[in-house]
C-alpha cells in the first residue's frame, strides 16, 4: 500500500522524466538507423575533422578559463562591496548569460568590428573574424554565468565563518585564502564544465565570427552536414564523437571535483565587514571595471540604432511582427515545458534525498539533466524529425520539435535555478514534512513563497533562451515559420545591416520585458537599481 502510494506521488516526476529520456533516446536511434558504420573510419582519417576538434578544444578551453578567470575577483567583490547599481549589474548578469545570441554578434561587431566604435575612437583594429572574436563573444556570455554559479558558491559559507574572520582582523586576501577558496573550489569544477560544454558546442557565435572553415565547430560542422549535405550518416558520427568527447570531459572534471553540499541551517548570510586596504581596491575597481568594459558595451550598442530614421520604418513592417509572434509562439510554451521538466527532475531527485539507501542518486539526476547540453540541439532535432516522419507525421511537425529542442536545451539553465533551493527546502522541512504527513502539493503550496523567485529565473532563463534560438530553427525554419533570430540573421546576410540593427532593438527589447515581467508576476518582486 505504502508503494503504491509513493508510486501515485511520483507518477508525474516520473512521467516527465521518462519523456525526456525517451524523445532523446528515439532521437538518437533515428539518426543511427540512417548510418552506415563502416564508413566511419574513413571520417576519422580527415585532417579536417581532426583541426576542427582541436579547434572546438581549445576555443572553448580558452573561453571558459578566462571567463573563470575574470569572474572569481567579480564574484569576490560583490559579496564584499556594496555600491550604486548593484542590483542592477546583476540583472544585467543574469540577462546577459542568456541574451539572443545573434543579438549580442551584432553588439560586439558594433563595438569590436572593423568601423565600430574602438576602432572610430582609439584607432583599434581588432581581429574580430576569428579566434579573438569568439572569445569575445563567449566571454561576454559565459562570464557573467560563471559570477552567478560563484555566487551560489558563496552562499555555502557559514555566517559564522565571516563572523570569525572579522573579528580576527583578516584582509580581503586572508579571508579568499582560507574561508572563499575553500567553498569556491567546489563551484569552480560544475561551472567549468557547463560553460566548456556551451562553448565546445557554440553554433551561432562560431557561425557568424568564426570567419571561415579553419575556425569551425563541430555544431557547425554537423550543421553543414545536415543543411547543405544532409548527410545523415555524418552528422550522426560528428554527434556521437562530439557526445564522447563532452562526457569523458565532464567525467574527468566531476572525478577530480570535490563534493559540494549545502548547509539546510542557511537562509541569508549576513555580511562582515574585513579588513580594507587600498590594495584591495584597487583589485576590487580593476575587477569590475574589466567586467563592464566586456559586458555593457555590446548592450549599449545593440540600443544605439533606436535614433536611426529607418527604426520607424522598421516597426511598420508586418514581417517583423509575424517574426514577433511566431517567436513568442514558440518561446512561451517552450520555457513552461523546460520549467515543468525541470520540476519533475527536482521532485525525483527530492525523494532520493529523503532515502539513505538512494542518497546518491540526486546528483545524478541533475547531471542527467545536464547533459544534454553534450547533445547537439541540430542532432536531437533531425532524429526527432526522422522519428516522427517514419510514424507518418511530415514538416507539419516542425513547430512542435522546435519547441521541444528548445525547451530540453534549457533544461540545463532550470536546473541551475531550481536545484539549489530544493535541496535546501529538503534539508530544512523534511522531519516536519514526514511527522505531520505531509506530501506532494502540499509542499508546494508551503514552499511557493521561498521558491517562487528561483522559479521565476527559471522561466525567465528557459523564456529568453527560447526566444533568441538560432540553431533549430536555422535548420526547420520555413516561410511560415521564421522567429525574429532568424529574421535577423537573414537581413544581415542580404547585407540589410541597418534593419537588421533595428530588428535586434526588438528582440532585445522583447527580452528585457519578458525578464522583467517573469521576475515581478511569477517572482513577486521588482528589480531594483539602488541597494
Amino acid at each position: 500500500m505504502l508503494f503504491l502510494r509513493t508510486a501515485k506521488r511520483l507518477a508525474p516526476a516520473l512521467m516527465g522524466v521518462g519523456i525526456f529520456l525517451l524523445v532523446g533516446a528515439a532521437s538518437l536511434a533515428a539518426l543511427l538507423r540512417y548510418s552506415d558504420l563502416p564508413s566511419w573510419l574513413g571520417y576519422l582519417q580527415q585532417p579536417y575533422l581532426w583541426r576542427v576538434v582541436r579547434f572546438s578544444l581549445w576555443q572553448a578551453l580558452l573561453s571558459s578559463g578566462i571567463s573563470l578567470l575574470i569572474a572569481i575577483p567579480v564574484a569576490s567583490c560583490l559579496i564584499h562591496r556594496s555600491f550604486y547599481g548593484r542590483s542592477a549589474l546583476l540583472q544585467l548578469f543574469s540577462i546577459s548569460m542568456v541574451v539572443p545570441t545573434i543579438v549580442a554578434v551584432l553588439g560586439v561587431v558594433v563595438v569590436y568590428g572593423r568601423t565600430g566604435w574602438l576602432s572610430q575612437m582609439f584607432g583599434v583594429q581588432v581581429p574580430l573574424y576569428g579566434l579573438v572574436g569568439i572569445l569575445l563573444a563567449h566571454v561576454f556570455f559565459n562570464m557573467p554565468l560563471a559570477v552567478r554559479l560563484l555566487l551560489q558558491g558563496y552562499d555555502l559559507i557559514p555566517a559564522g565563518q565571516w563572523r570569525q574572520a572579522s573579528q580576527l582582523g583578516f584582509s580581503r586576501w586572508a579571508a579568499f585564502r582560507l574561508i572563499e577558496w575553500h567553498y569556491m573550489k567546489k563551484a569552480l569544477p560544475g561551472a567549468f564544465v557547463l560553460i566548456f560544454m556551451l562553448c565546445f558546442s557554440s553554433f551561432a557565435v562560431v557561425l557568424s565570427l568564426g570567419g571561415g572553415p579553419k575556425f569551425s565547430t563541430l555544431e557547425v560542422a554537423i550543421y553543414q552536414a545536415l543543411r547543405f549535405d544532409f548527410d545523415l550518416n555524418k552528422a550522426s558520427f560528428l554527434a556521437l564523437l562530439q557526445v564522447f568527447i563532452c562526457t569523458l570531459f565532464a567525467v574527468v572534471v566531476y572525478r577530480l571535483a570535490p563534493v559540494n553540499r549545502q548547509d539546510a541551517s542557511l537562509l541569508a548570510v549576513k555580511s562582515y565587514v574585513l579588513k580594507d586596504s587600498i590594495l584591495a581596491k584597487l583589485a576590487d575597481g580593476l575587477a569590475m571595471l574589466c567586467a563592464l568594459l566586456l559586458v555593457i558595451p555590446p548592450f549599449v550598442a545593440i540600443f544605439d540604432p533606436v535614433f536611426s530614421p529607418v527604426f520607424l520604418s522598421t516597426l511598420q513592417s508586418t514581417a517583423l511582427w509575424g517574426a514577433v509572434l511566431v517567436s513568442m509562439k514558440i518561446a512561451l510554451p517552450a520555457a513552461l515545458l523546460s520549467l515543468l521538466l525541470g520540476i519533475c527532475f527536482g521532485v525525483l531527485a527530492r525523494f532520493c534525498m529523503a532515502r539513505q539507501y538512494l542518497a546518491f542518486l540526486p546528483n545524478k539526476i541533475e547531471h542527467l539533466g545536464n547533459m544534454i547540453l553534450m547533445v547537439p540541439g541540430l542532432v536531437i532535432a533531425t532524429g526527432l524529425f526522422l522519428t516522427l516522419r517514419d510514424l507518418g507525421i511530415g514538416l507539419q511537425s516542425s513547430y512542435w520539435i522546435v519547441v521541444w529542442v528548445n525547451s530540453v536545451m534549457a533544461l540545463p539553465f532550470v536546473l541551475r535555478a531550481l536545484m539549489p533551493v530544493l535541496y535546501q527546502q529538503e534539508r530544512r522541512f523534511r522531519n516536519i514534512y514526514l511527522s505531520l504527513g505531509i506530501h506532494s502539493w502540499a509542499r508546494w503550496r508551503l514552499e511557493w513563497p521561498l521558491i517562487r523567485r528561483s522559479v521565476a529565473q527559471a522561466f525567465g532563463y528557459a523564456l529568453l533562451l527560447s526566444l533568441g534560438d538560432m540553431g533549430v530553427i536555422a535548420l526547420f525554419g520555413s516561410q511560415g515559420l521564421v522567429s525574429l533570430p532568424l529574421y535577423l540573421f537573414q537581413l544581415i546576410g542580404s547585407y540589410r545591416l541597418e534593419e537588421g540593427a533595428c530588428v535586434a532593438v526588438v528582440l532585445i527589447s522583447l527580452c528585457l520585458m519578458l525578464f522583467y515581467c517573469s521576475s515581478r508576476f511569477i517572482g513577486g518582486v521588482t528589480i531594483r537599481v539602488k541597494d
